[in-house]
């Protein structure tokens, strides 16, 4: 199979050609940069590239602590991706993969508390959370959620990608997760959104199943 799933021969040829141009467009906003992101990464750049059309997020993207070797592991481990939104459930590659947003209980919680339906889905997930991975493209308040998790009731996720998408809280959610000694992928800024969620971490799936991104 071809570059983001391409198998037909006229597939290939647009898939193969739209990759020269994502490289290219990459190599003109990195510059001298590019040699800051190892194979692996720039695999994954290119993904959110394509994904999104937007080559700014090459520069946006943010990798800490060994975030798509230690995502890779998991995988191999086979254990839980937890997400914010059914959209970005339906979008993985996976068969491991819970989303809680339309949870009877998080209704329940979150009426009871006083707090977003996101936030709650994340406390109804945190046994899963532990030692899983966390994907956010919509929510930052779900991202908070997880933050505080980790920081008040030791809980420990293997990765976290955290990219909600907005100019309110999201900006501020993820320069809290990149303060955490985990590892993490996020991105700078305003900008994120299901689309980046599910290219960075279906780029990581593919890591792990084939060793290509």
């Amino acid at each position: 199979m071809g570059f983001m799933g391409a198998i037909s021969k006229d597939g290939l040829n647009i898939a193969n050609k739209s990759r020269e141009i994502v490289k290219n467009k990459i190599k003109d906003v990195l510059g001298g940069k590019i040699n800051d992101f190892n194979e692996e990464e720039m695999g994954i750049i290119e993904r959110v590239v394509h994904a999104t059309a937007d080559p700014e997020y090459a520069k946006l993207l943010v990798f800490k602590n060994n975030p798509i070797v230690e995502g890779i592991k998991a995988i191999k481990e086979k254990k839980p991706i937890i997400v914010d939104v059914n959209m970005i459930k339906a979008g993985i590659r996976y068969d491991n993969v819970k989303c809680f947003i339309d949870h009877p209980d998080v209704f329940e919680i979150a009426k009871k508390e006083g707090i977003t339906r996101a936030v709650a889905s994340m406390r109804l997930a945190k046994d899963l959370i532990d030692d899983g991975i966390v994907v956010i493209g919509n929510a930052p308040t779900a991202l908070f959620e997880v933050i505080r998790l980790i920081k008040e009731e030791d809980i420990y996720p293997r990765l976290v990608i955290g990219v909600p998408v907005g100019f309110v809280q999201a900006t501020e959610s993820k320069e809290e997760l990149r303060k955490l000694n985990i590892s993490n992928i996020s991105t700078v800024g305003p900008k994120g959104g299901t689309p980046v969620a599910v290219s960075i971490i279906n780029g990581i799936i593919a890591y792990a199943k084939k060793g290509k991104a």
